[in-house]
């Protein structure tokens, strides 16, 4: 093989590859959000309440009750309504993503 040849072939496969990573690493972030939207449903649900139309949103460590949150972590606000009254509470997930973070935790009202 030519060394020009060669070269176009080592740049596409480098490509290739980043583009492959990517996508993994695409995919593996929205499943783990769909993962952690799975349980806030199923645990709200499990009181009695219903999270309200764009209720969930991802918020930093610093605007969230919990004292620490780590890089591994992703903490939610979630607002909902039980019995016609309006309820936040705060989730401190687990990501599959990084060893330095805090355990998994709520905090219902």
């Amino acid at each position: 093989m030519d060394p020009t040849k060669k070269s176009k072939v080592i740049i596409v496969s480098f490509v290739a590859g980043a583009l492959l990573l990517g996508f993994l690493a695409y995919w593996g972030m929205a499943s783990t959000g769909n993962e952690h939207m799975a349980i806030i449903k199923k645990v709200i649900a499990e009181k009695g309440g219903v999270i309200v139309a764009h209720g969930v949103t991802a918020v930093p460590a610093d605007e969230s009750p919990f004292e620490r949150g780590g890089k591994g972590n992703t903490i939610y606000k979630i607002d909902y309504r039980k019995d016609g009254k309006p309820f936040t509470a705060w989730y401190r997930s687990e990501n599959h993503s990084s060893i330095l973070k805090e355990p998994e935790e709520w905090i219902l009202p």
